[in-house]
């Protein structure tokens, strides 16, 4: 959904005022102002229209036709006015409150503009208005402040009182670099965004017998808690009669410092769930190890700030000597007997001690072995 590359800086809503920029540092120059506004019109058009040949919407225009309709404006003005206000920087200022007039306009026209520029109103089109609102706001005070500094200089200092240069940065150069300094704020605010969702982690919405429906960004979900059903991958890893147990993440959202399995993971969009299962497991002890893994069973689990799918696989060991601790294993090995002696104390996790008399009699109890297979098929 973000622009990459040059799309990035074409879409960012503050190149629409280069028009207006364009303006002042003309008339810095000392064009005159009849010339300096028609140039800066024509450039509003141009960059209008290529702006929106090239995206093939005008949606993201909306700061053209505000630098266009506010220059306009001010040389409707300036062909009956010239004769006795064209001089000093009167029509740039006047320019400049027309702008904040037309931010204002803006925002104060949110339905309508979402009427006309956003009519199919995608999560795109609706992330770029409100991006144009935001942005809308800042400019807007920022030049809104700057009228109010330039009204302040007039009334208690006269033409004669200036220092020298001051009159430039202060109609000249304090507005260009308010405006700059926005689209630099953007620019960076994109980049940031850009940097963060390349390290997002994209996760299936499923229903219960697990067809998968759409994605989503596993942060986003779970701020979202019980919204959307989710596909987790619970491994358990045993020895003989005993099942390796150590304490959950405080930061969990599930049974945070609860005995649990230390291999769970979220399963990722378009990945496969056998080699999800086995990621989980080799993150945690490695690759050197030879480790069967199975299916066992599926079931859906929920609380008040989860909600998810989980597929419980079983991989056995046949010496637990061989899982060393370290800062990623910290466990240990439980007997059947250890756990059910410590149920009461409610140490274990909520889907631990769900699963855990399936995981005793299927799995667990030599004499149930054999079932594994069966639950896998």
């Amino acid at each position: 959904m973000l622009s990459t590359g040059i799309r990035k800086y074409m879409s960012n809503p503050v190149i629409g005022l280069l028009p207006f920029i364009l303006f002042i540092f003309l008339h810095t120059l000392g064009v005159e102002t009849v010339y300096s506004l028609s140039l800066s019109i024509l450039l509003a058009i141009i960059g209008e229209i290529l702006i929106r040949s090239y995206y093939k919407d005008r949606s993201l225009s909306i700061t053209f036709y505000i630098s266009g309709i506010s220059l306009l404006t001010t040389l409707f003005v300036w062909f009956f006015t010239f004769k006795y206000l064209d001089k000093g920087e009167v029509f740039v200022i006047l320019c400049e409150v027309f702008v904040v007039i037309m931010f204002m306009l803006l925002r104060a026209s949110k339905t309508y503009i979402a009427a006309v520029f956003f009519r199919q109103k995608n999560l795109r089109q609706r992330a770029l208005m409100n991006e144009y609102y935001n942005l809308a706001s800042i400019i807007q005070y920022g030049l809104t402040f700057h009228i109010f500094g330039i009204v302040l200089y007039r009334q208690f200092f006269h033409k004669e009182d200036a220092v020298g240069g001051f009159d430039v940065v202060l109609f000249s150069i304090l507005p260009v670099l308010i405006i700059l300094s926005v689209g630099i704020y953007q620019v960076y605010k994109i980049s940031s965004l850009s940097a963060k969702l390349k390290k997002e982690e994209w996760i299936p919405i499923v229903t219960e017998k697990g067809e998968v429906t759409g994605k989503i960004a596993k942060s986003v979900s779970l701020n979202m808690k019980n919204r959307f059903l989710h596909p987790v991958v619970r491994v358990a890893l045993t020895s003989k009669t005993k099942v390796y147990l150590q304490e959950r993440d405080l930061k969990d959202v599930l049974s945070p410092g609860k005995l649990d399995y230390p291999f769970e993971k979220y399963m990722l969009f378009n990945h496969e769930i056998n080699l999800a299962a086995r990621n989980s497991i080799s993150k945690m002890v490695g690759d050197d190890l030879d480790i069967s893994i199975k299916f066992v069973l599926k079931y859906v689990f929920e609380n008040d700030n989860t909600k998810r799918l989980n597929f419980l696989f079983v991989a056995e060991i046949d010496d637990e000597d061989k899982i060393k601790k370290n800062n990623l294993m910290t466990g240990k090995f439980w007997t059947i007997k250890q756990i059910e002696e410590s149920f009461a104390d409610e140490i274990f996790s909520e889907c631990f001690e769900l699963e855990f008399e399936y995981l005793k009699n299927m799995v667990l109890m030599p004499s149930s072995s054999h079932f594994i297979g069966k639950a896998a098929n």
